[in-house]
C-alpha cells in the first residue's frame, strides 16, 4: 500500500496489459527505455508514432499491433523489475533521452535544452554551478521570510548546501496562499502532475488539478520529508529588514507572541507573494451592509450560506471556483463582473483513472515521463501566443497572432457550446480584448452550468454602491442579498509590507515607487545578499507555474551565496549598470507582447500608469539560463 492508501501491488497479467494498452504509448516507452536500457523496441516502435491533435492537447499514438509489442514488453518488464535495480531510471544516456523527449510530444527538441528540461522532469536535482570547493564560514546564517512554495524551497536547498537557515513564518501553519485560501472549491489551476517541485515529483495526485488542501497536504509532506519543519518559525510577523554594511548582515525585526524581537542573518529571501493584500472594490458602503460580508481570502468559516441570496464580485479564477462549489447550496447567486476574462474548457476528467495513478506511483519514471510531457505543452510551447504579430492583428480584433488565435478559438467554442439557448449571457460573458490579456482561467467543470442555472444572474453593468440591503448595480438596480463574497484579488505590491532598508538607508519602497524593477528579477542595487522569490518581470505569464519561478530563484541565491563563499567575501550586489540594462531589456521585450498592446484587458500585471510590472517577457528557458549562476560582470563582489 502507498502512504496514501492506494495498492502498489503488481496487477495480475490480465489486468496490467490492459492498463499498459490504455497508456500513453511515449510516456510509457520512455519509461521502459530507462528502467532497462534497451533501445530496440524504442528504434522499432518511434517510426510508427504520430501524434493527433485532441481536446485536451496532443495524443501520441500508436497503431494497435505496435501498442500490443509495448504492453507485452511492459508486463515483462514490470514483472521483473528487481533484475532491473541496479540501473537509475533517471539517469538515461542523452542520446536515448533525446530521441523519447522529441516523441512526447512529435515536436523538435534541442539538445541544448537537455539540462534544462532534465530538471524541469525531475531527473536532475540540486544541480550546483558554481564550484563547491569552500562550505559557508563559521556563523553564515539565511533568513526566508515565507513559509509558502518559495520558503520551503529555499529552506530544502539551504539545509542541502549545508548553510544555516531559519524560516519566518506570519501564519501558524507553512503553505503560504495555500494555507491562506480556505474558500470553497479552492484549487490548483496548473495541471497537478507539473504543478509540484521538480526535485520531489508527486506521483500521488488523485486529480488532474488538485485541490487546495491536497496541494497543501503536500507541502507539509515535502516540508518533513526534507527536515525543514524545525527550521519554520511561525507566528513570527516580520515588519522590517535594516541592513548592516559594517557587520555585512541584515537585522530582522519582527513581532511574535505580542512581542517585538530581532533576529539577524547575513542574507535574506524572500519568500513571500506579490499577491498577499486584500483589495475590496472602490465603491461606497461596503461597510453598510447588513449580511455577513467578507474577502474570499478571509473566509468565514462560522458563516453558513446554505439557502441565502450569496452576491459574489468578481470573475476571476477564485469567483469561479467559489460559484462552481456553491451554486447547489444558495437559494440564488448574484455574480458581479466588471469586465469578463476568457473561460478555457474544463481539461478531461477531474480524477485521473485508476490505470493512470497506478503507472504514476510505480512504474519507475512514468511520473517524470509524463511531468516532462505536460511541460513541453504547457510551457514555452505557448510563448508565440503572447507575442504580437503586427499583419495577423491588423485584420483580427480579438487575437493578436495565429497561436493566439487558437486559445481564443477554444474559448469562444466552450462559451457558444455552453449557452447555444442563452445568447444573453454569450453577450455578457464574451470578452472584448485578445486571450492572455488578462490571466485566463480554467473551467473546474461547472462554472458555465452553475450561470445557466435558473437561481443564477450575471451583473455585468458594474457596481454603484453598497447598501444594507444589498448592491445596487451601475444601471440603479437594486439586488437584495443576504451575504456578499468579495473575490476581487489582491494589490499588487512587491513587498511593501515591509520596511526594507538598504545600504544607503533607502528603503525599497522609495527605490521602487510604483515602478518595481529588479535585476534578474530578484536583485536590487543597494540592497546586498537580498534574494527576491516574486519579484518584478519575474512571472512566467505565458505558461507553466510560480513552481517554476521559485525554483529558478532560489537556485540563483544559492549560488550566489557559493560565490561568496568561493571567494572569501561577505557581500554580493547587482551595479546599478546591469540593473539598467536589465530594465531597458525587459522594456523592448514586452513592447511587443500581449500585456503592453492589449489595452482594453484590465489587469493586476499593471501598475497606476499602465506599466506592464508583473510577467516576465522572457522565454522559461532563457530565464532559466539566466539564473544558473552569477554573472561576474554585473556583480559587486565585498
Amino acid at each position: 500500500m502507498t502512504a496514501h492508501g492506494r495498492d502498489s501491488s503488481l496487477p495480475d497479467p490480465q489486468t496490467l496489459r490492459a492498463w499498459l494498452m490504455s497508456a500513453n504509448p511515449a510516456v510509457l516507452l520512455a519509461s521502459l527505455v530507462s528502467i532497462t536500457g534497451e533501445t530496440a523496441v524504442m528504434e522499432a516502435l518511434l517510426p510508427q508514432l504520430r501524434h493527433e491533435m485532441g481536446p485536451a492537447g496532443i495524443t501520441p499514438v500508436l497503431p494497435p499491433a505496435a501498442q500490443a509489442t509495448l504492453a507485452d514488453w511492459g508486463v515483462a518488464v514490470l514483472s521483473q523489475l528487481p533484475a532491473h535495480a541496479g540501473r537509475d531510471p533517471l539517469a538515461l544516456e542523452d542520446g536515448a533521452f533525446l530521441a523519447l523527449a522529441r516523441a512526447l510530444l512529435g515536436w523538435p527538441v534541442e539538445e541544448a535544452s537537455l539540462p534544462y528540461l532534465r530538471e524541469q522532469a525531475g531527473f536532475l536535482r540540486f544541480v550546483p554551478t558554481v564550484a563547491r570547493t569552500r562550505a559557508a564560514p563559521e556563523g553564515f546564517s539565511l533568513a526566508v521570510i515565507g513559509a509558502g512554495m518559495a520558503g520551503i524551497a529555499a529552506a530544502i536547498a539551504a539545509r542541502h548546501e549545508g548553510i544555516a537557515c531559519t524560516v519566518f513564518e506570519k501564519n501558524p501553519g507553512l503553505g503560504g496562499v495555500w494555507w491562506q485560501n480556505r474558500y470553497p472549491g479552492v484549487g490548483v489551476d496548473t495541471p497537478s502532475e507539473y504543478y509540484s517541485f521538480s526535485f520531489e515529483v508527486n506521483p500521488e495526485w488523485t486529480h488532474a488539478f488538485p485541490e487546495g488542501a491536497q496541494y497543501l497536504d503536500y507541502l507539509e509532506r515535502v516540508a518533513r520529508k526534507y527536515e525543514v519543519m524545525d527550521s519554520i518559525v511561525f507566528d513570527s510577523d516580520v515588519r522590517e529588514l535594516r541592513w548592516d554594511d559594517a557587520a555585512a548582515r541584515w537585522t530582522i525585526v519582527l513581532e511574535r507572541e505580542g512581542k517585538r524581537e530581532e533576529h539577524h542573518a547575513n542574507a535574506v529571501i524572500t519568500a513571500a507573494g506579490y499577491l498577499t493584500r486584500v483589495q475590496f472594490p472602490d465603491v461606497p458602503g461596503i461597510d453598510r451592509f447588513e449580511g455577513p460580508w467578507f474577502h474570499s481570502a478571509e473566509w468565514r468559516e462560522d458563516c453558513d450560506l446554505a439557502g441565502k441570496r450569496l452576491g459574489v464580485v468578481g470573475t476571476g479564477c477564485t469567483s469561479v471556483q467559489i460559484v462552481d462549489a456553491l451554486i447547489d447550496q444558495v437559494a440564488s447567486l448574484t455574480l458581479f463582473q466588471r469586465q469578463p476574462h476568457w473561460v478555457m474548457p474544463p481539461a478531461g476528467e477531474a480524477r485521473l483513472p485508476a490505470a493512470q495513478l497506478w503507472l504514476l506511483e510505480n512504474v519507475p519514471s512514468f511520473a517524470q515521463w509524463s511531468r516532462l510531457a505536460l511541460y513541453l505543452l504547457i510551457s514555452d510551447a505557448l510563448y508565440p501566443q503572447v507575442r504580437y504579430d503586427a499583419a495577423w492583428a491588423a485584420t483580427h480584433d480579438l487575437s493578436i497572432s495565429p497561436l493566439n488565435d487558437v486559445q481564443l478559438q477554444r474559448g469562444l467554442a466552450h462559451l457558444q457550446a455552453s449557452f447555444a439557448d442563452r445568447p444573453d449571457l454569450i453577450a455578457k460573458l464574451t470578452p472584448g480584448f485578445a486571450p492572455f490579456g488578462k490571466r485566463p482561467i480554467r473551467d473546474p467543470g461547472g462554472y458555465y452550468t452553475a450561470l445557466k442555472n435558473p437561481k443564477s444572474t450575471v451583473v455585468s453593468s458594474g457596481l454603484r454602491e453598497v447598501v444594507p440591503e444589498g448592491i445596487v448595480d451601475a444601471e440603479g438596480t437594486l439586488h437584495p442579498l443576504d451575504a456578499i463574497v468579495y473575490a476581487t484579488g489582491f494589490k499588487l505590491d512587491f513587498l511593501a509590507q515591509w520596511r526594507i532598508e538598504g545600504r544607503d538607508g533607502r528603503t525599497l519602497t522609495e527605490v521602487w515607487q510604483d515602478s518595481p524593477v529588479a535585476y534578474n528579477g530578484c536583485l536590487v542595487p543597494g540592497f546586498p545578499n537580498l534574494f527576491i522569490t516574486s519579484g518584478p518581470h519575474a512571472s512566467a505569464a505565458h505558461g507553466g507555474g510560480h513552481n517554476f519561478t521559485v525554483e529558478a530563484v532560489v537556485h540563483y541565491a544559492i549560488e550566489c551565496l557559493q560565490t561568496l563563499f568561493e571567494t572569501g567575501r561577505s557581500r554580493i550586489e547587482v551595479s546599478p549598470d546591469a540593473q539598467q540594462r536589465w530594465a531597458e531589456e525587459v522594456r523592448d521585450e514586452l513592447a511587443d507582447s500581449v500585456w503592453v498592446r492589449e489595452t482594453r484587458a484590465t489587469t493586476y500585471y499593471r501598475n497606476g500608469k499602465g506599466e506592464v510590472i508583473l510577467a516576465s517577457p522572457f522565454r522559461m528557458e532563457d530565464y532559466w539560463n539566466r539564473l544558473r549562476q552569477p554573472d561576474l560582470a554585473d556583480v559587486t563582489l565585498r
